[in-house]
C-alpha cells in the first residue's frame, strides 16, 4: 500500500465563519473610525467657536483622532488580509494555524488606551473649563 494522502473535506461552515470574522473585524474598524471622527469633529467645532488660537487641548484631540483613524485604517487592511490568507488556506485544505492570537490582544490595549486618554480628558475639561 502507498502512503497516499486522505483526501481532506473542507465544510462550508467554516468559510462562512472566515466571512463572519471579516466582518466582525470590519465592524471594528468602522466603529473606531466613527469615534475618531467625530473627536476630529469635536476639535474642529472647538476651534472653529471657542477662539482662534489652537490650545493644547484642541492639538491633543487631533493627534488622538488621527492615531485613532490610523488604527482603524490598520485594523481594515489586516481583516483584509486575514480574510485573504484564511480564505487561501481553506481552499487549499491545508492545515492552520487559522487563529491570531497577537495582534487582537494589542489592538484591545491600544483601542482601550484611546478611550482611558478620551475619557481623562473629558474628566478634566470638565473639572477645570
Amino acid at each position: 500500500m502507498s502512503a497516499q494522502p486522505a483526501l481532506r473535506r473542507t465544510e462550508a461552515k467554516a468559510f462562512f465563519a472566515n466571512e463572519r470574522t471579516f466582518l466582525h473585524w470590519m465592524n471594528m474598524a468602522v466603529t473606531t473610525g466613527s469615534i475618531s471622527a467625530a473627536l476630529l469633529g469635536v476639535a474642529g467645532h472647538a476651534h472653529k467657536h471657542w477662539g482662534t488660537d489652537l490650545t493644547t487641548r484642541t492639538i491633543a484631540i487631533r493627534l488622538l483622532a488621527l492615531l485613532m483613524m490610523a488604527v482603524s485604517i490598520a485594523m481594515a487592511l489586516y481583516a483584509a488580509y486575514n480574510f485573504k490568507r484564511r480564505g487561501d488556506m481553506l481552499q487549499r485544505k491545508l492545515d492552520g494555524p487559522y487563529d491570531s492570537r497577537v495582534l487582537p490582544v494589542t489592538l484591545t490595549v491600544v483601542l482601550m488606551t484611546f478611550l482611558t486618554l478620551v475619557w481623562i480628558g473629558s474628566v478634566v475639561s470638565y473639572t477645570h473649563p
